[in-house]
């Protein structure tokens, strides 16, 4: 049953290459997005969504744990287009006042990371994602 850790990692890996060469096609590349939050596609929605698919196919698609994955998966997709992206929003807002602080004063307060949360978008790209990898993983080792 390592099938059912293996597969969700793997798409989480393989979706955040895939945001790494977009953000380089953009010329916003940096290898410390390697591990980040925010940015298309969402790999975090990617590993949820790979999860409760990979329960579903190898414990079944009436079984109770497939239920607690599908809850799980809706948590953490709502938390990065809701909570996350918004925190986007307010780190914007913030580190715009800062910029506008005079003198010295404003070195005193962090840079706040402003790609958090995800767009619908960047979500449903994730999806795919997660369920494509799982498909793939799904049809050549289990």
């Amino acid at each position: 049953m390592y099938h059912l850790i293996i597969i969700p990692i793997v798409a989480a890996i393989v979706t955040q290459l895939v945001k790494l060469i977009i953000d380089a096609k953009k010329n916003q590349f940096s290898w410390k997005d390697l591990n980040s939050y925010g940015g298309m596609p969402s790999s975090h929605t990617a590993m949820v969504v790979s999860m409760a698919g990979s329960v579903g196919y190898i414990e079944g698609w009436t079984s109770a744990i497939f239920a607690v994955a599908v809850v799980f998966a809706i948590l953490v997709i709502r938390d990065a287009a809701g909570l996350r992206y918004q925190l986007g929003i307010h780190a914007k807002v913030i580190n715009k006042r800062m910029s506008q602080i005079p003198g010295d004063e404003s070195y005193i307060f962090p840079h706040l990371k402003e790609r958090m949360g995800h767009t619908w978008l960047e979500i449903v790209a994730g999806a795919a994602s997660g369920l494509i990898v799982t498909a793939v993983y799904t049809l050549i080792f289990v």
